[in-house]
């Protein structure tokens, strides 16, 4: 049995239709992951399992390029994508589940790759993405909690 995803949750006082509708507007991931230097829908049309985006992300003093597409789509509740292409191929998934008034928020990721150094070096990523994941959830929460995602 493979180890489980690395993943963290947050409660954010918002819907889950809200945090769904604001996550998965591709080009307003930089304002809740800053790392996130960019990010946008490859496929034209309604997102769904096969569509693709792009997002370029910072670390390391490079900017990353990675493309990635939906496994998973279940609108306010579960989105899965894997990157096929970058430095770092990956699994990841965002998660919602109705709470009181609010939902519980949930991200995780499961680096991958043939490369040596790369699977050498993966406790460092696990522990990077978590901490990542971490500010990036805190970051949400406080946006979606102010309102400001509905600023534009």
């Amino acid at each position: 049995m493979p180890p489980p995803t690395p993943h963290l949750g947050i409660y954010i006082d918002r819907s889950p239709a809200d945090v769904f509708t604001y996550v998965l507007d591709i080009g307003r991931t930089p304002e809740w992951r800053p790392r996130m230097s960019g990010a946008e829908w490859i496929t034209a049309g309604e997102p769904g399992v096969g569509s693709r985006f792009r997002v370029s992300a910072k670390a390391l003093g490079y900017t990353f390029e990675f493309e990635l597409e939906v496994t998973e789509w279940e609108p306010q509740r579960y989105f899965a994508y894997v990157g096929e292409r970058g430095p770092v191929l990956i699994d990841s998934f965002m998660e919602w589940f109705p709470d009181g008034d609010g939902c519980r928020f949930f991200i995780g990721g499961d680096p991958r790759s043939n490369n040596r150094l790369v699977k050498l070096l993966r406790p460092a990523f696990e522990v990077s993405l978590l901490r990542h994941n971490l500010r990036d959830l805190e970051r949400l929460r406080e946006i979606m909690e102010s309102g400001r995602d509905r600023a534009r």
